[in-house]
């Protein structure tokens, strides 16, 4: 062979070894190129090590990491282990300790087949401690009586783990009904693929996975879903030049809500009798809500000048269509508190809707989705109360609503000792300009007939607000959740006093009070944070929430952000070591399923049963929490504003330190 021939081909073949090399140590694909279109729900943090120390460095971080909280974490973790375990074959633990790299959860839907969950770990560098500890686990489980069995896929092994049937059948509890879950195996897959450990609680969902990987699918992954590239460019978009987003999430409600009833009636007879029944999500589509094509977003941690940044947006499809319409929210630029709003706040939030929109859209919602199968219950309500001899007879629409402005401001405090009622909410409703008059005589006509109703006067002015339970009798025509209770909700006066019986629902919120002043609308969670609100009305001599230090600290923020003189629908404050003080002393003394609080009602129904006496049980043990007074410290201040833009929503938020 000629020397002036070798030279190139040794250099092509050196370039080709390289090439090899390189490809062999290359990192996997991303996550969301490994997922498929059909994926309903995405979670993915980029680099888990490179997360963990930049989440240590936060305020939030170090809190977890306090020797203080080294029991109750313990706790936490043994809940979240067993769940993770059935569904994955993999411990708590394990995700956060083994991937070297991106760490990715999801929901995929494939057509026709069961829906089901993954997730994928980068190990890359850690295979030796990820066999050692997979190992050390599965005997742990089979000890626990799990079998394990094995199946191949292209040459490579799947681990399945089989667990046992429960002894006593889960429940899945509603708002009226409670279905015993049929007891069934389940079971976990998980496989190898390179340095990714893949694993699922679907076999196909796990093939699938692993075929991605090898380059045997040629279907589109998430990363080409329009409406996940939307997501992504806008909130991306908005980062600094350079910076990538610690996590990413996405989610296409509707669909996510459909696959995960479909494996709850996979599940149950008494669930897959009702197949045919239309469910709420195919009802929310028929309503309009089809114009929500996803929601997703990311979170830097650590990496621009705050604690965290979280930007996210709601992607739609206009023009709406009925009940959609309801939240088409227009952008303001007045965002500067009224001087009567406390400076005490925990929480100060400001909105504009269109409240005619709402009302003029609500009833076919509330007849779809509260009373299915009953059209025309919503308007029935309504003609009730304007046309009934014995009710208020009172146009809702043109005696309220149309007073209603477009600006609501919503305002949140609490008080000690902690107990279940220590926080209180005002919200106040801007009223259009002199249209006070009207709403007064709107308001003592709705409340005026109402047995259940009283009027306090305070400062010249009637506070409305229910009489002591043991003094009411209810009409029962419909069964509708209660707030303050009486004809406003919908159940109209009976003509005679033998007919009536006790109400079974109690009020949501039974010492709350509705008033007309300062051209607002106020409603409220506890008459007497109201009368407070009220004495500063006249004379707001203290200071108002706009010139505490921290509230200006955070406004600052959103004017470097260059929000000042942008319109917007949405901003909202808050002092987090205020707003979580109830819910946290609530779960320490194990009192949180019985809590008041806005944020314990909403956890209450994601985490503590109701039992068949219709009383809630905490399923956290929180008596190995510190006093918060010795952990406060590490909650700071949270900001958020939200835009309305031609396809959507963009909503940017971030917790700031405490000095």
């Amino acid at each position: 062979m000629q020397k002036e021939h070798l030279m190139p081909r040794l250099c092509l073949a050196l370039l080709f070894v390289a090439t090899l090399s390189f490809c062999a140590n290359a990192a996997p694909p991303s996550a969301d190129q490994i997922f498929p279109d059909s994926t309903k729900g995405f979670f993915s943090i980029r680099n888990l090590e490179e997360f963990q120390s930049q989440w240590n460095q936060t305020q939030l971080g170090q809190l977890v990491n306090d020797p203080l909280m080294d029991e109750f974490k313990k706790e936490v973790q043994t809940q979240l282990t067993e769940n993770m375990e059935k569904t994955f074959g993999v411990s708590f633990d394990g995700i956060f300790s083994l991937p070297s790299g991106e760490v990715a959860f999801g929901m995929v839907a494939f057509p026709d087949k069961l829906p089901g969950y993954a997730l994928l770990m980068d190990v890359t560098g850690k295979r030796t401690e990820t066999d050692e500890y997979i190992t050390d686990l599965t005997q742990k489980l089979i000890a626990a009586g799990v079998q394990k069995t094995a199946e191949e896929h292209r040459g490579q092994q799947i681990t399945v783990l089989t667990f046992p049937k429960p002894t006593t059948p889960p429940a899945l509890r509603s708002v009226r009904v409670e279905i015993a879950l049929e007891p069934i195996e389940r079971r976990a897959y998980y496989m190898f693929v390179q340095d990714v450990l893949i694993a699922s609680d679907q076999p196909h969902i796990l093939r699938f996975l692993a075929d991605r990987f090898a380059g045997q699918s040629d279907t589109r992954s998430l990363a080409e879903v329009e409406a996940y590239q939307v997501i992504m460019k806008r909130c991306i978009g908005d980062m600094p030049d350079g910076l990538q987003p610690a996590i990413r999430w996405y989610i296409e409600p509707l669909d996510y809500g459909e696959s995960a009833q479909i494996l709850l009636q996979n599940r149950s007879p008494a669930l897959q009798n009702r197949r045919d029944r239309p469910s709420v999500f195919a009802v929310l589509r028929q309503q309009g809500f089809d114009a929500l094509r996803g929601i997703g977003g990311v979170i830097s941690v650590k990496t621009e000048e705050q604690e965290t940044v979280y930007r996210t947006f709601i992607h739609t499809q206009r023009p709406y269509r009925l009940a959609m319409q309801m939240f088409d929210l227009p952008n303001h630029t007045n965002f500067t508190p009224p001087t009567w709003m406390p400076g005490d706040l925990a929480r100060c939030t400001m909105l504009y809707a269109d409240p005619i929109a709402i009302f003029d859209n609500f009833g076919m919602l509330f007849d779809a989705v509260i009373m299915p199968g009953e059209e025309g219950v919503w308007q029935d309500i309504l003609d009730g109360l304007e046309k009934d001899p014995y009710g208020p007879q009172i146009n809702i629409r043109e005696e309220l609503i149309v007073n209603l402005g477009s600006r609501a401001m919503g305002m949140s405090r609490y008080e000690k000792p902690i107990d279940v009622k220590s926080e209180s909410i005002v919200v106040a409703v801007e009223l259009k300009p002199g249209h006070e008059p009207a709403m007064l005589a709107g308001i003592e006509k709705l409340f005026g007939t109402d047995q259940e109703m009283q009027a306090t006067e305070h400062n010249a002015r009637k506070i409305w607000h229910r009489r002591p339970l043991d003094d009411i009798v209810v009409p029962m025509d419909f069964d509708i959740p209660d707030i303050f209770g009486g004809t406003a909700l919908g159940s109209t006066v009976q003509p005679t006093v033998t007919e009536q019986q006790p109400n079974d629902t109690p009020p949501v919120f039974p010492e709350g009070g509705v008033v007309v002043a300062k051209e607002c609308l106020f409603v409220s969670t506890n008459i007497e944070y109201l009368k407070s609100i009220l004495d500063r009305l006249d004379s707001a001599a203290e200071l108002s929430i706009r010139d505490e230090s921290e509230y200006r600290a955070v406004d600052k923020i959103f004017a470097n952000m260059g929000l000042t003189d942008k319109p917007h629908f949405f901003q909202f404050f808050a002092r987090t070591h205020e707003t979580l003080r109830p819910t946290y002393e609530m779960i320490r003394l194990d009192r949180m399923a019985q809590s008041q609080a806005l944020l314990a009602k909403v956890l209450n129904e994601v985490l503590s049963p109701e039992e068949e006496s219709g009383i809630r049980r905490q399923i956290i043990d929180g008596s190995t929490l510190p006093e918060f007074d010795k952990v406060q410290h590490y909650f700071g201040m949270v900001g958020i504003y939200g835009v309305s833009e031609e396809n959507g929503y963009f909503i940017k938020g971030f917790s700031q330190e405490r000095d």
